[in-house]
């Protein structure tokens, strides 16, 4: 047992910083289906996110000598244009994103919404990150398991084929050499799935608190008071369309704002869009929502053994 114990001890030592994390998720994992004959799926779940987590972080301890390399490559021309083209597209994705926004929170074109789509393209710059990254890590990741896989059945096949003629001198190298392999194209799928689910929550799941807070945005930046605008009412903030169509907001007695859309003339008749509450009312129902969902978690049961 002693022997086992210095054996094990040794190994972890001489193992680099990604092996040990990915030993410590094959660990977790065996845990996980002894769990599971005791407690069920939902312990075996728990473990299983958590062994992924330790090989996402082993993947990323991985690059971390390739992410300071690009860091020191940013001093170099040749470095330096792929770098700034990925930013450049990284704000085309932020721009489109923010532009979507916008849409769905005015339902109206985005076209002339110009500082709306900028401040919000400035939130959805890191969302943007988080699908680049993974759009570029997706099809190397993939490609690498399918070619560490084959190398490996191959190499065992050969093993077992060749193993009574003694390998005809050939010894199982690839083994040792695309295992690591498997497990840094497991984390770099498993890391580009966690992008993508997350690139896609950040920009398509859009709350009411966002939607409100996108038409604060709006209101603040792109609706102005014009008093001597053709067709502006007294107290109404107006921003332009095109085909001679004008948004408009005004402030009612109980402090909401009603937001509409009607032909740029004097006696045209007007359609009311929709009509969201003031800044201080949907602060205090997004505290209320946290409060809500805060007791909600308190007062849940403990999961059943």
């Amino acid at each position: 047992m002693h022997a086992l114990k210095a054996k094990l001890i040794d190994r972890y030592q001489q193992a680099s910083i990604p092996q040990r994390f990915y030993g410590a998720a094959l660990a977790v994992y065996l845990v996980g289906f002894v769990l599971f004959w005791k407690q069920g799926f939902t312990a075996l779940n728990n473990v299983s996110t958590l062994a992924c987590a330790l090989i996402v972080c082993g993947f990323v301890s991985w690059c971390y000598p390739f992410l300071r390399w690009l860091h020191g490559a940013w001093e170099k021309p040749l470095a330096k244009t792929p770098i700034v083209i990925l930013h450049l597209l990284v704000l085309l994705i932020a721009t489109a994103c923010a532009r979507h926004a916008v849409s769905e929170s005015l339902g109206l074109p985005p076209q002339s919404f110009d500082l709306s789509v900028a401040l919000l393209a400035l939130l959805f710059y890191i969302p943007a990150w988080l699908g680049v990254l993974a759009a570029v890590i997706l099809p190397f990741a993939f490609v690498g398991w399918v070619v560490a896989l084959l190398g490996l059945g191959l190499d065992f096949i050969w093993h077992q084929l060749t193993g009574p003629f003694n390998g005809f001198g050939y010894k199982p190298v690839l083994k040792d050499r695309l295992g690591p392999v498997l497990f840094h194209c497991t984390g770099a799928l498993m890391g580009a799935v966690l992008l993508t689910a997350s690139f896609g929550y950040f920009t398509e799941n859009f709350s009411p608190t966002f939607k409100a807070v996108t038409q604060v945005i709006a209101l603040r930046s792109d609706f102005h008071q014009a008093p001597h605008y053709p067709g502006v009412q007294p107290g109404e903030w107006v921003h332009p369309l095109e085909n001679g169509y004008i948004a408009f907001a005004r402030q009612r007695d109980d402090h909401s704002t009603e937001f509409g859309v009607r032909v740029q003339t004097t006696d045209a008749p007007e359609a009311v869009v929709q009509t969201f509450a003031s800044t201080k009312s949907t602060i205090s129902a997004l505290f209320a929502g946290l409060h809500d969902t805060l007791q909600q978690w308190l007062a849940q049961p403990p999961p059943a053994n």
